[in-house]
């Protein structure tokens, strides 16, 4: 992310981690991760980047900002490069943030993650994977008939 591939896996200053955000997203993603600093606990947001040769990808940040033993805030977490998933879109997309509002039902947007997720691990050979995600779906499908009540 910070466009040096040895500095995976080391502490890196939020501004590092964060160096190569598009010019669109810099703000709200760094109001949000403001946000969490404050009181502490976990953070998600999908947002785009530019990679080292200025090409847009896009990635999600999922992970937890919390005091260290002096009473600083540290943030742990992972990057995943959603890029095939976007394909084009040139909007931001949703943050976890956003799409845990009370208006979305919780049920549907997980059913729309695991459809892409399933999208995405059949592109790769890994049955394994195929099959978990697919009894996954298969019980996300119980659950959504048994809200229906069929």
């Amino acid at each position: 992310m910070a466009g040096d591939a040895r500095l995976a896996g080391r502490p890196l200053t939020l501004d590092d981690a964060l160096s190569r955000l598009h010019p669109d997203d810099r703000d709200w993603v760094f109001e949000r991760i403001a946000r969490v600093r404050h009181t502490g606990g976990s953070f998600s947001a999908e947002f785009r980047i530019r990679d080292h040769n200025g090409e847009v990808r896009w990635v999600l940040n999922r992970g937890r900002i919390f005091p260290d033993a002096t009473g600083a805030m540290q943030g742990q977490g992972a990057y995943i490069d959603t890029t095939d998933i976007h394909q084009g879109t040139a909007s931001p997309a949703l943050s976890a943030l956003e799409l845990a509002a009370p208006s979305l039902d919780p049920l549907d947007i997980a059913i729309d993650h695991c459809i892409a997720a399933r999208n995405a691990i059949e592109q790769g050979d890994k049955p394994f994977l195929r099959l978990m995600i697919d009894m996954l779906l298969l019980e996300l499908g119980r659950a959504l008939a048994r809200r229906r009540g069929a």
